[in-house]
């Protein structure tokens, strides 16, 4: 073994000479410019098809067994399906009740205990304060369809704004460094529940450009986090990333799965453009960044069919800043919008180097964007002008493959 020292040893002949054991321990060890070497590879499920053959809760079926394989849920577990039910709007502004039903009825046969469906609704809609609660996130889910449609598939319906106050939060930290300090608190059912479901919608977003599965983690957040994330519009992008790195989420979500069979394609996040897709797509990954890439490009695809008078009246950029602004001074009141900071908008949402939430993200959970994000094609063939959209920027290193799930 003397012999050895002074030489750089290959991977290959290491395991040759002392094997398998001894070289994990080695990679354990080894610094983190030797680790960042290693190639990072994700992948996103694409399920497309024909609503005229295929119901969607066969699709979203297909498309939730090829993502996942449900080896993390043990009998009894709890799992928490996290919706976007923001306002009381039909969908694409809020989540598809269609996903609901196959996928509760999937958990129920694979042994799971309770199943929560549940969020707190956009500032406008509910307030949950010390002294009152303004709105209701359960009335919003009546309207918007999605309320029926768990209750139907037997889930137990759960908004956070319906815990009393005193005990509906709790400190949420994200790892490493961020932007929050003592500012974020999540709802305290990310403490006893033992999984995460993350089911946002397809949309525009007239503040943070879009909303896909990582800005659907704002619905976990107090009322106080809320105004801190809007109040400090400089860092906003970053906010919505780093909430997606606390222990709670980042340890427990096993999915991220968008129907997208409409389209929001402007203003956003609760009215806009309303785009129905003839040929609808499901997209799932256990890694809710990469989701939110491909769903990004599919969205920006769909802005494509979107008439024009329409396009023209899209808010973001240009008038962010005056929205969100008005929105703070609306909803928090004078002395919130006294300490308020422009938001960071870019005209390019698919930029890799903009400080986005989900170019931030890629950081924050992975260390730096993957080489290569798979795409496994399943179903019926896509829209070639999809295809061509999600291979259009060779940076974003997006590769296309058949699944075996097809």
């Amino acid at each position: 073994m003397s012999s050895w020292r002074g030489h750089q040893l290959s991977r290959r002949r290491l395991l040759a000479l002392t094997g398998a054991t001894l070289v994990s321990s080695l990679l354990r060890r080894a610094p983190l410019s030797l680790l960042a070497q290693e190639s990072l590879a994700t992948q996103v499920y694409l399920h497309a098809y024909d609503p005229q053959t295929t119901p969607a809760a066969d699709a979203v079926l297909t498309a939730l067994e090829a993502a996942t394989d449900l080896r993390w849920l043990a009998p009894g577990d709890s799992v928490f399906l996290k919706v976007a039910s923001n306002s009381n709007r039909q969908p694409p502004a809020v989540t598809s009740p269609d996903v609901l039903e196959p996928i509760i009825r999937r958990l129920r046969e694979a042994g799971a205990g309770t199943i929560y469906v549940g969020d707190m609704s956009g500032a406008y809609f509910v307030r949950h304060l010390s002294d009152q609660t303004i709105g209701s996130t359960r009335e919003n889910m009546r309207q918007n369809g999605l309320l029926q449609a768990a209750e139907d598939a037997g889930a137990t319906i759960h908004c956070f704004e319906e815990v009393s106050f005193e005990r509906a939060y709790v400190p949420g930290i994200p790892a490493g460094e961020h932007h929050w300090g003592e500012d974020l608190q999540v709802a305290e059912i990310l403490d006893r529940v033992d999984h995460v479901i993350n089911l946002p919608r397809l949309g525009s977003h007239a503040l943070a450009g879009y909303t896909l599965g990582l800005k659907n983690a704002i619905g976990w957040i107090s009322d106080h986090s809320r105004m801190a994330l809007h109040r400090d519009g400089d860092t906003f992008q970053a906010k919505i990333a780093e909430i997606n790195a606390i222990p709670q989420l980042r340890e427990k979500t096993r999915l991220t799965l968008t129907l997208v069979d409409w389209a929001l394609t402007t203003y956003g996040p609760d009215t806009g453009y309303r785009l129905p897709l003839a040929r609808p797509v499901i997209l799932a990954s256990d890694d809710v960044v990469s989701h939110d890439q491909i769903a990004l490009l599919t969205l920006l695809w769909a802005r494509r069919q979107t008439p024009s008078a329409d396009l023209q009246q899209e808010p973001y950029p240009e008038m962010s800043n005056g929205f969100n602004w008005a929105f703070v001074l609306t909803v928090w009141g004078a002395n919130a919008v006294a300490a308020y900071r422009d938001l960071i908008t870019v005209d390019d949402l698919a930029d890799s180097d903009t400080d986005m939430h989900l170019n931030n993200a890629f950081t924050v959970l992975h260390g730096r964007r993957p080489d290569r994000i798979e795409v496994r094609l399943s179903g019926a063939a896509a829209d070639p002008s999809l295809i061509d959209m999600l291979t259009s920027r060779p940076e974003l290193g997006i590769a296309l493959m058949n699944s075996a799930a097809s």
